[in-house]
């Protein structure tokens, strides 16, 4: 598989977003998002999507040239409607005037609606716990997207309605819940059937309700559906879902999932929690250090090594990727180069470890050293650049 820093992935995107008349500045954003999540060990929401979102710009369910814009405003929350623009721009927006909004009040919210896909929203929530919040995010498809099916049913009603949690813990890395409530998100199936590979067992059903690992299922015309998360508990990830619908679509304006069909519109609550308001910060970030101390004091079961927090997995995929580069599976590899091919990108640069850190070959037979990257301070978190 080739290898490639983040960097080099961030370029490649970025160009193809603008060949196809994105704005330099939103190209960059919704490219560092993209890679982000690559970073973190999510390839399902990372560089899998370039082209899915350039097709949706062709076809214009993502028009380049709008600007989010704000519908109301009261001194705790605002709505947003997302004019059918860039989701992570959209995003970016709220995320902003969440925090800014709970600075004055303590605790905000941001609705939005009308925006294309958001891609993973962990990132979201990580970046109000970098500003010392609380961060709670949640998506619906705005009544499009339905894929899960309802607890004790067959046909999808649901779209995967994800939520992310993020607390600071004053170390490495926050705190982060960031799940689907189906048991896997669709980009995951989505990958896997890229790759002609099986699902793992418990993850969906064809048409008839029976299990399946054939991602043929999910996609043939007699279609299966995703679970809810739980398994035979799975009326808890049904009964999240429904009520994230119902937060994320109804309360957003964006729409809950019904029987007409409507594309897939993203519909997000964002909460930030300014912690300075409620007590001290530094005090907080100590008893969320101490919780995690504690919960991973317990001794592991059998078949388990060390217990992981939530937040963990993907910090430590993010520092091994910087350090290492990011391993792109060869038939994504073909569809990247295709793509750019196809928009006259020039391909990434493919990255080779060396003993001093990581080099970089354009092609031209003349390797250029990139300095390896240890560590992933706030400064590097902020995945708007160029805004």
């Amino acid at each position: 598989m080739p290898n490639l820093t983040h960097d080099a992935l961030r370029r490649w995107a970025r160009d193809c977003l603008q060949a196809v008349g994105a704005r330099p500045s939103d190209a960059c954003l919704v490219a560092h998002h993209l890679v982000d999540a690559n970073l973190a060990g999510h390839d399902s929401h990372g560089l899998l999507r370039v082209s899915q979102y350039v097709a949706a710009v062709r076809s214009g369910d993502v028009d380049v040239a709008s600007q989010p814009r704000i519908v109301q405003e009261m001194p705790g929350g605002v709505v947003l409607d997302g004019a059918r623009g860039f989701g992570q721009v959209v995003a970016q927006t709220a995320v902003e005037e969440a925090i800014r909004k709970a600075r004055a009040t303590g605790v905000a919210a941001a609705t939005v609606r009308n925006c294309y896909h958001t891609g993973r929203i962990g990132s979201y929530t990580e970046h109000v716990a970098a500003a010392g919040m609380v961060g709670i995010v949640m998506v619906n498809a705005g009544g499009g997207g339905q894929t899960v099916a309802p607890f004790g049913g067959l046909a999808r009603r649901l779209a995967t309605n994800p939520i992310s949690i993020a607390a600071p813990s004053g170390d490495e890395f926050p705190l982060v819940l960031d799940i689907a409530t189906s048991v896997a998100p669709e980009g995951k199936i989505r990958a896997l059937a890229q790759q002609s590979r099986a699902t793992p067992a418990g993850w969906m059903m064809d048409a008839r309700g029976r299990p399946t690992t054939n991602t043929d299922d999910f996609y043939s015309p007699s279609v299966g559906a995703l679970l809810p998360l739980g398994g035979p508990a799975g009326y808890k990830g049904f009964g999240l879902g429904l009520m994230i619908d119902v937060l994320a679509g109804a309360l957003s304006g964006a729409g809950c999932s019904r029987k007409e069909v409507v594309e897939a519109r993203d519909g997000m609550l964002i909460i930030a929690i300014d912690i300075a308001r409620f007590g001290m910060l530094a005090a907080f970030q100590d008893q969320v250090r101490e919780l995690i101390g504690y919960v991973k004091s317990s001794p592991p079961a059998p078949g388990f090594e060390e217990i992981l927090v939530p937040g963990e997995t993907e910090h430590g995929q993010r520092m091994n990727r910087l350090r290492e580069g990011i391993s792109i599976d060869d038939a994504l590899w073909k569809q990247l180069l295709s793509l750019g091919k196809e928009l006259e990108v020039a391909p990434p640069e493919l990255a080779h470890e060396t003993g001093t850190g990581i080099e970089t070959h354009s092609g031209n037979g003349k390797p250029r050293r990139t300095k390896l990257v240890r560590s992933f301070g706030r400064a590097d978190r902020t995945w708007f650049e160029g805004r």
